[in-house]
């Protein structure tokens, strides 16, 4: 027979006790990771929180097993000959999620950090074939949020403010909406650019048919979903409004 002194019981209660906790939070603890890429080949250094993640100047980095929350990212960008521009951002990371950066330093405009996609972590099951869904080896992506092409892919380019600048004074040039549509469709095919640069777009034609039609095709065009709604104030009618919602809902 053993005995057990209440001190010991005590000692047994609370080792008990941590393992429960330790245990709980980690089934409550959901999985957190980043990848952050320079565009067009951009080398840089990061820290993360005030801690080194990488050993060099490198193009692309990869974080997981983070914290979720706010996180202070500093970049130092090489410029040749021992100088560089430092850069420093706070970046959001949700729980359960990968979030996708590029990182952009183009001459003449300070360096930018843009959320390019956020995926889930564990991707929901799909079966094939699926009217709607890509080829078996792809996520079932897009869901809310999330721009449409496959969640390992760099996007392949988001237009500057100024870039957005320059294209909507070449609409604003063209008398009539048929050719402003045709120019956004040829700058934008494989192109994304914000919300709010999405509603000036639209706002630029003149008929709210075709702004209806272009707040369509937008909606692929658009890094930052979460702030579509930005893109309603571009449409004159109720009536307008309430298509585009119904359209973006049956293609979530």
């Amino acid at each position: 027979m053993y005995s057990f002194t209440p001190c010991t019981v005590h000692r047994f209660l609370l080792l008990l006790l941590s393992y429960l906790l330790l245990g709980f939070g980690s089934l409550q603890a959901a999985p957190v990771a980043a990848s952050i890429a320079g565009e067009r080949g951009l080398a840089f250094r990061l820290s993360l929180d005030g801690q080194p993640v990488s050993r060099g100047a490198r193009p692309q980095v990869y974080l997981d097993q983070l914290r979720l929350g706010y996180h202070w990212a500093d970049f130092f960008i090489p410029a040749g000959r021992g100088r560089g521009y430092n850069y420093r951002t706070q970046i959001f990371l949700p729980d359960g999620f990968e979030t996708n950066f590029v990182l952009v330093a183009r001459p003449g405009f300070p360096p930018a950090l843009r959320t390019v996609s956020t995926v889930p972590l564990a991707p929901p099951v799909v079966s094939y074939p699926t009217p709607g869904h890509p080829a078996p080896g792809y996520p079932a992506y897009p869901s809310p949020g999330y721009p449409a092409y496959p969640a390992y892919q760099t996007p392949v380019y988001q237009l500057a403010p100024a870039e957005v600048d320059n294209l909507l004074q070449a609409i604003q040039r063209r008398p009539f909406d048929d050719a402003r549509m045709a120019i956004m469709r040829d700058a934008l095919r494989d192109s994304f650019i914000e919300s709010e640069d999405a509603r000036r777009l639209i706002k630029s034609l003149s008929f709210d048919e075709n702004r209806i039609e272009t707040a369509k095709f937008l909606y692929s065009r658009v890094a930052d979903r979460h702030n579509f709604y930005q893109v309603y104030d571009a449409l004159v009618f109720a009536s307008s409004i309430r298509e585009v919602q119904e359209y973006v809902q049956s293609v979530r």
